[in-house]
């Protein structure tokens, strides 16, 4: 066990009993076990573990949010032309989530209600996604916006995980959370909900360092702040293996 779990430990047992804070109609603390994530040359993702408490009521149900960096990703979609696929239109989404995780004790829609997830913005379909451009008719942005969440899903970056978070006691509560491989760096905001009957009655928030180190970051950042040079150097160094290997078969 880590310094820093075991020091949460602690603080959330001494929560509960009521020694280091003051018992009030419902208080939550949540955290995490690791709250930087390095992303190395060979990195194949990272487990977390979430726990937490409730003081003052018996935690009915808890759900957790884990939204990533904000990045544009763009769609396209494809139309069979003359026997050829084509690329007909392109929407960028500018806003979407790089990662979006929903954790629950059991299903979300038990838990909380349409409006109400709609008023607490959970849910990728209710977080105010932005397009490239504007789209008045409703039915083809739902087609859109399904096709969106259906590619983040299939990539492991969106996802909803009913039933993955354990209550214990009724006090205290923990969730396994995996980072993949295929995450981008940022801060990642982990938002933690306790809902009794149907209502929203705390909230907590705590956060995720995820950064690239090592060569990696070096190649990282070289090629995002000099993209041309990074461009000219990956030809030059394309052309040079091909030519490496043309020689090495002519000699044999």
């Amino acid at each position: 066990m880590t310094l820093r779990l075991y020091n949460h430990l602690v603080t959330i047992l001494l929560f509960v009993a009521g020694w280091a804070y003051p018992v009030q109609s419902s208080t939550l603390v949540a955290d995490l076990d690791l709250d930087q994530v390095s992303i190395t040359i060979d990195f194949n993702g990272e487990n977390l573990l979430l726990f937490g408490a409730v003081s003052g009521e018996t935690a009915s149900d808890i759900i957790v949010i884990l939204k990533g960096p904000d990045v544009p990703i763009a769609l396209r979609k494809k139309e069979r032309a003359s026997g050829i696929w084509m690329n007909k239109q392109t929407i960028v989404w500018q806003n979407a989530p790089s990662f979006y995780h929903i954790f629950s004790n059991r299903k979300l829609d038990k838990v909380l209600s349409k409006d109400q997830q709609v008023r607490l913005r959970i849910g990728a379909e209710h977080i105010g996604l932005r397009t490239s451009e504007v789209m008045l008719d409703k039915e083809k942005a739902k087609a859109w916006r399904s096709a969106l969440t259906r590619n983040m899903a299939e990539r492991g970056l969106w996802k909803l995980n009913e039933r993955n978070v354990s209550i214990i006691r009724g006090a205290l509560f923990r969730a396994p959370v995996y980072l993949p491989a295929n995450i981008v760096p940022g801060e990642y905001v982990v938002r933690v909900l306790h809902v009794q009957n149907n209502q929203l009655v705390a909230e907590d928030t705590t956060y995720i360092s995820v950064a690239k180190t090592g060569i990696g970051a070096m190649i990282y950042a070289f090629a995002h702040d000099y993209s041309i040079f990074y461009g000219f150097f990956a030809v030059c160094f394309a052309a040079f293996a091909g030519w490496l290997a043309a020689a090495a078969f002519r000699k044999q």
